[in-house]
């Protein structure tokens, strides 16, 4: 066995030389620190560096479908503070610390109240990108650096075809059943709103393992 210490946005080895590439929670820190196009070039380097039959295995975060769909988000405003380090903070406030915080684009938001609820309304890219990092207080200003939901699990699938690699069956999305029961429930809900009634909508993918062939 052979360890190397190497720049993943370098291409590493000569091309069909390579049976698998592994990616463990590494694509979304390509896109958000370097972008991209970055992104597409790790990809495309991997596809040259596989041989005939080779494949890319990603494991990863992934954004929902319908990521500009607009919903109401409930947060739990008793299970901390309302003011304090970020330690502190009750689920409710850490979302404006949140919004003053994250990096990549200005959250557009919009609080309302409906049937006595104390609702954010916002989009549901958003809604993820807060529920997905509001547990990561102990490395949270880095994490405000980072983009979980950038892409769908649709458009991740055909980011490898464009490279020229075929999604392999088995391919998923999935919600980790952890991260719901533990770090979501009891803390975020999300809701639709239809003729003037919420109707509670199921919390979005966490994570998936897209291979590429």
């Amino acid at each position: 066995v052979f360890f190397y210490r190497r720049n993943i946005t370098d291409q590493n080895f000569k091309e069909n030389c390579v049976n698998t590439f592994i990616y463990s929670s590494v694509m979304h820190e390509v896109y958000s620190y370097m972008g991209e196009d970055m992104l597409k070039k790790v990809i495309a380097d991997a596809y040259k560096q596989l041989v005939h039959g080779g494949r890319l295995i990603i494991r990863d975060v992934v954004g929902p479908k319908n990521p500009e769909a607009l919903v109401y988000m409930e947060l739990n405003s008793e299970d901390d503070s309302s003011e304090g380090n970020i330690e502190s903070l009750s689920t409710y406030a850490k979302f404006f610390k949140f919004a003053e915080d994250f990096k990549p684009r200005k959250l557009k938001f919009k609080e309302e109240k409906i049937n006595d609820k104390k609702l954010i309304k916002l989009s549901l890219q958003n809604a993820y990108e807060y529920i997905s990092k509001m547990a990561y207080t102990d490395n949270w200003e880095s994490e405000m650096h980072e983009e979980f939901g950038f892409y769908s699990f649709e458009k991740w699938k055909e980011k490898l075809q464009e490279t020229g690699f075929n999604v392999v069956a088995g391919s998923k999305e999935f919600k980790n059943p952890y991260i719901i029961n533990n770090k979501y429930k009891g803390k975020a809900v999300l809701y639709t709103l239809k003729n003037g009634k919420l109707y509670q909508r199921p919390y979005p993918a966490t994570n998936m393992v897209l291979v590429g062939e």
